[in-house]
């Protein structure tokens, strides 16, 4: 059932989604553009689509459970935060992440987590090849975040960079304490895309057409130029 409701959620995210594969460079998803719920339990959504950049993704549980944008006002976290935060402190899943698909790929994740410093969170980001953890895992990385108060340290940014040849598709991410290992609230997740062969010939094209404007306006100064000597 939740493989099929899965599918569901997911089909209905690409099939409204464009062919924005155009992006470039890094792309900041930071959640201000959701309304937000000032109760950070309130477990608003089982399936988050969400775009910046002309980049789209999908964000889930992997237990499917609920988690939601939590609207903070702006208090007691980074000013980098801003107002609005994603929060999957809705209830307790044993081995539980959250996860994020992309719909192209891409080459490097960074992830800012943060908590009030009540304990000793650890953090992790896993990449996978294929959207929606499907295909080869490709990389991890982790970070104890120690006594991390957000409210005085500020949140701890982590970063994930795939090898040479390889393309992240999607992610799980999760921070907290066993055995509340998903207790930590998530802003400012940056991804740099990987330029699709569609991208790179568009680009090449632009390039073409420039360089064609330019020759032709350099041969209509140099016939302006013989036609004055003259």
């Amino acid at each position: 059932m939740h493989n099929l409701a899965l599918a569901a959620a997911a089909g209905l995210f690409l099939g409204g989604t464009s062919a924005a594969a155009t992006a470039q460079g890094d792309v900041v998803f930071d959640f201000e553009s959701f309304e937000g719920n000032p109760d950070n339990r309130a477990g608003d959504y089982t399936t988050l689509s969400v775009e910046a950049g002309g980049v789209a993704a999908l964000i889930y549980r992997t237990s499917l459970e609920r988690f939601t944008v939590w609207d903070s006002g702006g208090q007691d976290v980074p000013e980098s935060w801003g107002r609005k935060h994603l929060s999957p402190v809705f209830n307790f899943v044993i081995d539980d992440y959250l996860v994020m698909s992309f719909v192209e790929p891409m080459s490097e994740v960074t992830i800012e987590f943060g908590d009030y410093g009540e304990d000793r969170d650890l953090v992790e980001i896993y990449a996978y090849d294929q959207e929606h953890l499907e295909g080869d895992q490709i990389g991890y990385a982790s970070a104890e975040m120690g006594d991390n108060d957000m409210r005085w340290d500020g949140s701890t940014r982590l970063t994930l960079t795939a090898e040479p040849g390889e393309e992240i598709w999607s992610i799980k991410f999760r921070g907290g304490e066993d055995p509340f290992l998903q207790s930590t609230f998530i802003d400012n997740i940056g991804v740099r895309v990987i330029p699709t062969p569609g991208t790179l010939a568009v680009v090449g094209l632009a390039c073409a057409m420039g360089a064609g404007r330019l020759r032709r306006r350099d041969g209509t100064g140099q016939l302006r130029a013989r036609e004055e000597r003259a």
